[in-house]
């Protein structure tokens, strides 16, 4: 007898959402029900984190007491290649684990901008945002025009928001680049693929391999070398 064929499904974030909101439940709601708090509720929804198999269960059981069903896993899709014009771009940096010193900012800042440019001749709009915790760095990305956040605390959940708050406005349309080595926005990443969002990465040697196995190389833009 032959093997049976594996496919490679992938966990689906969008469908807690998608059934909270058939169930006209609000994130508070449900959080309760499940006994978890509600950033924990909102980080998976987001994609940030994955629920384990009792949350799942609880999930379900939410779902079907209310008439609901929910499919929590799907193949995810292939990327498309992007068009060259016409997309809404998005520059997302995460600073918090990536040093660079404030005098290599306007070096690093050229060099982003004509990779998007490169890659994005005619964008529809373009949006440049950096998050970190040294206040000297973020001012001087400030200096370049950059939208900025400062906080001393972990920001992810605030680039996971903004990124798919900005992307879900018109997710086929927009290209979304990440700036990040870390492999905690790969639920983001395949959140948005999933969406038909275009993303690439910009990443610092050695980044997480959640985001490698996420981003082939023709979605990798590269770093500057003098700032490894």
């Amino acid at each position: 007898m032959a093997p049976v064929k594996t496919r490679s499904y992938g966990f689906n974030a969008r469908s807690i959402a998608d059934v909270r909101t058939r169930m006209k439940m609000k994130q508070a709601k449900m959080a309760e029900l499940l006994g978890v708090p509600a950033n924990t509720l909102s980080r998976w929804e987001t994609g940030a984190t994955t629920p384990d198999a009792n949350s799942l269960a609880a999930i379900y059981s939410i779902a079907q007491d209310n008439g609901q069903s929910v499919n929590f896993f799907e193949i995810p899709a292939k990327p498309q290649p992007a068009p060259r014009n016409g997309l809404r771009v998005a520059v997302f940096a995460d600073f918090q684990n990536i040093a660079v010193s404030a005098k290599d900012i306007p070096k690093l800042n050229k060099h982003v901008r004509d990779e998007v440019k490169r890659l994005f001749p005619n964008p529809a709009r373009t949006r440049f945002r950096a998050f970190g915790s040294s206040k000297q760095a973020i001012r001087a990305w400030g200096k370049q025009n950059w939208r900025v956040k400062e906080g001393k605390g972990n920001l992810d959940d605030a680039i996971i928001q903004q990124a798919t708050a900005y992307c879900e406005v018109k997710p086929k349309g927009t290209a979304l680049v990440l700036m990040t080595k870390d492999g905690d926005f790969s639920g983001l990443v395949k959140d948005q693929q999933a969406k038909g969002v275009y993303v690439w990465l910009l990443s610092p040697p050695n980044p997480s391999k959640k985001l490698l196995d996420l981003i082939d190389e023709k979605h990798r833009i590269p770093w500057l070398a003098d700032l490894t």
